[in-house]
């Protein structure tokens, strides 16, 4: 008999024989007490880690006999790794670049090699917080600023080195808008203006923190000059934005994973493989059109996430 790829994925997990009670995505734990043999699954508040959320529930209840909690959108990446390392919650999607520049000792340097910097990160997460990070999805959700082609054309700026030195030469009139964590992050617009070397300059722009998920309209609706936005985002091109060139490499490759809870992941590791085949089968291409059926075409993220599971075999 030929077995599928889910048949492997449930079989890889059948030493961990718990009592299946029947897996239930939706059920919101509320991050109090569950079953044994439950697993919660949070995610940050954007669509793409929500999608990516819904793959991990979606897959888990396909090939394990765990209850899967859904904690999606809990909140920020602080309050994500927070829960996932005291076990309030099991699991989460967790960015290889924003984890580099956040997990302790503070770091000088962004790692440009996209293995090197999973492998880090991988050993930092272990070690400071008791968390697993498993296999990476390849395409990479970075952060960028952009501005409309007819502001661009207008003021000859391409790149990021362009903007700085258009607002250090006195063009500081302009408005910005970023996103709540982006605005105070590390790997945000901090660390952005002090590595083209605009930090004074830039101290006199109008910046307003506002949903990230609102930046592209608002700039294409030149309510302001330029914003923060995701590579990633189907909205980049919705609303026709051009991103600027990160000409000094600035911002750190942001591959997702499974940042998942190690006693969780020692206690139930039939998680590991259908987590595992997740990542790989993702590029650049098809993550951005499955945040575009969620986002822009107005589809629900979990069924999404199933008929992408689906697609590929794994569930």
């Amino acid at each position: 008999m030929e077995h599928t790829r889910r048949d492997f994925l449930k079989l890889g997990g059948a030493t961990v024989a718990t009592a299946g009670i029947g897996s239930t995505a939706g059920c919101t734990g509320a991050l109090g007490a569950v079953a044994p043999n439950a697993v919660k699954v949070s995610s940050m508040r954007f669509t793409e880690d929500i999608v990516l959320a819904y793959m991990a529930i979606e897959s888990l209840k396909a090939n394990t006999d765990l209850t899967v909690l859904d904690e999606t959108g809990l909140g920020g990446t602080t309050m994500n790794l927070r829960a996932v390392e005291n076990g309030e919650t099991d699991l989460f999607w967790y960015y290889s670049g924003g984890a580099w520049l956040s997990v302790p000792p503070k770091k000088e340097r962004v790692i440009p090699d996209a293995e090197k910097l999973y492998e880090a990160v991988k050993g930092k997460l272990a070690e400071h917080y008791g968390v697993a990070y498993l296999n990476r999805a390849p395409f990479n959700n970075t952060y960028a600023i952009a501005v409309t082609p007819e502001w661009s054309a207008e003021t000859g700026v391409e790149t990021l080195s362009d903007f700085a030195s258009y607002v250090k030469s006195g063009n500081t009139d302009l408005t910005g808008v970023l996103g709540p964590e982006f605005i105070n992050r590390e790997d945000g617009w901090p660390g952005m203006v002090n590595a083209y070397e605009f930090e004074q300059a830039a101290g006199q722009l109008e910046l307003r923190s506002i949903s990230a998920a609102l930046c592209y309209q608002i700039i294409a609706e030149t309510d302001a000059d330029f914003g923060m936005v995701f590579s990633t985002n189907p909205k980049v091109a919705k609303y026709d934005l051009q991103t600027l060139e990160d000409d000094r490499d600035y911002f750190p490759i942001y591959n997702p994973a499974p940042a998942v809870n190690q006693e969780a992941l020692d206690a139930h590791p039939s998680m590991r493989e259908p987590l595992n085949a997740i990542g790989p089968t993702l590029n650049t291409e098809k993550i951005i059109r499955l945040n575009e059926r969620v986002a822009i075409d107005g589809e629900d993220a979990q069924a999404v996430a199933r008929d992408y599971l689906e697609s590929e075999g794994l569930v």
